[in-house]
């Protein structure tokens, strides 16, 4: 029984083997894209905070 059930599993692996990595590669490329987005967006919020604080130390140095 199991050794039918093995068999059966590889050949079901055989048969669809293709498309499932496909879908597994498809969703990997996508999931690495997002973290690319994710540390672009972070790298702008990072920017961001250091332009504001310059900005804010030299507003503080005109002020003396």
């Amino acid at each position: 029984m199991e050794n039918e059930l093995a068999q059966e599993l590889a050949a079901a692996a055989r048969r669809h083997g293709g498309a499932i990595a496909g879908i597994v590669g498809g969703a990997a490329r996508k999931a690495s894209w997002e973290v690319l987005d994710l540390m672009a967006e972070g790298r702008e919020l990072v920017n961001a905070a250091l332009r504001a604080r310059a900005e804010e130390l030299r507003r503080r140095d005109q002020l003396r």
